[in-house]
């Protein structure tokens, strides 16, 4: 038996229990319907083919009998001030309740979208082309009187039609705009990759740099090892020449005590002469010693200024 439609004008094509399973599939395959261009086509469609009404009742019949559900719903719940209904007196206000309220998202299993078919798979069928002798028969019935089957039958061809083709239409515009959004986006890709390669154009300029500022690093590093080995041969050389210096120091000191010995022993010239030769030796000595001394500062100094560097 067919029932009518929350407004109570249009016919629905299905009966109680099929509209039971519409809503209920619509409600556990909420998630199909993203809001995304073209999505809920798709959606329909595989809600359509799961209850096998798919050559009764066309995308758009489907998207706008959920609309008009909710919508009647939505009156019933929410009537506007002053106005009182009981929702009870409407025969799907406790199924449309328990589909809004989320309490049916896991009443049916998920459909698939997958191999769905062409367009053709989802037009619904249209009414057999009477024969001759039909259009004879109800020229009869014209004539007399009874022209009302003619005319509701021409009335619904006329709607199926403008209804295929609102769709085709409809469908259509979806294309477009997808086609559209392809195009944008690609544009969008187009440019990304241009910030992209230009980036790492200057990577690639920044990596050079960073080469040649660690090569120009170890260049100075060498130089930097060269230098402390010239100072660790210098250093050599100054303590070979400390000890050559010590090594005189202590003949100095024996020749002195030497110098003491013979004083002792001796007086008026000679003591004038051995001390004028003790003494320009000590001078020597002090100015040897000075001059060592000078160097392993400087040294000194050198080797802290690599280290520091």
């Amino acid at each position: 038996a067919s029932v009518l439609t929350p407004d109570g004008l249009s016919p629905l094509l299905v009966s109680e229990a099929e509209l039971v399973k519409f809503v209920r599939l619509r409600a556990a395959n909420d998630a199909l319907f993203t809001g995304k261009r073209n999505t809920s086509v798709i959606a329909w469609r595989a809600i359509l083919k799961e209850m096998g009404i798919q050559r009764k009742m066309s995308t758009s019949q489907a998207r706008k009998k959920w609309e008009n559900l909710k919508k009647k719903y939505k009156e019933m719940k929410n009537p506007p001030p002053g106005v009182t209904v009981n929702p009870t007196n409407w025969q799907w206000y406790s199924l449309m309740d328990d589909a809004m309220e989320g309490r049916l998202n896991d009443s049916e299993a998920m459909v698939s979208t997958a191999s769905l078919g062409d367009d053709t798979d989802y037009r619904p069928d249209r009414p057999r082309k009477r024969g001759r002798d039909s259009y004879q028969s109800e020229i009869e019935f014209l004539v007399e009187g009874d022209d009302s089957r003619l005319s509701e039958e021409t009335t619904r061809d006329r709607t199926e039609t403008g209804s295929d083709r609102d769709e085709m239409e409809e469908e259509r515009a979806l294309l477009e705009s997808d086609r559209d959004t392809v195009e944008s986006e690609r544009m969008v890709l187009e440019r990304e990759k241009i910030v992209l390669d230009r980036e790492r154009a200057g990577l690639e300029r920044d990596l050079a740099a960073l080469d040649r500022d660690r090569a120009a690093l170890e260049r100075e590093k060498a130089a930097v090892e060269r230098d402390r080995a010239s100072v660790e041969h210098e250093r050599a050389q100054l303590e070979k020449q400390r000890a050559d210096m010590d090594r005189e120091r202590a003949k100095l000191e024996r020749s002195r005590a030497a110098l003491e010995r013979q004083r002792a022993g001796l007086g008026g010239e000679q003591e004038v002469d051995l001390n004028d030769a003790a003494e320009e030796g000590e001078r020597q000595a002090e100015t040897e010693t000075a001059s060592v001394e000078k160097r392993q500062k400087f040294l000194d100094l050198f080797e802290k200024l690599i280290e520091n560097f």
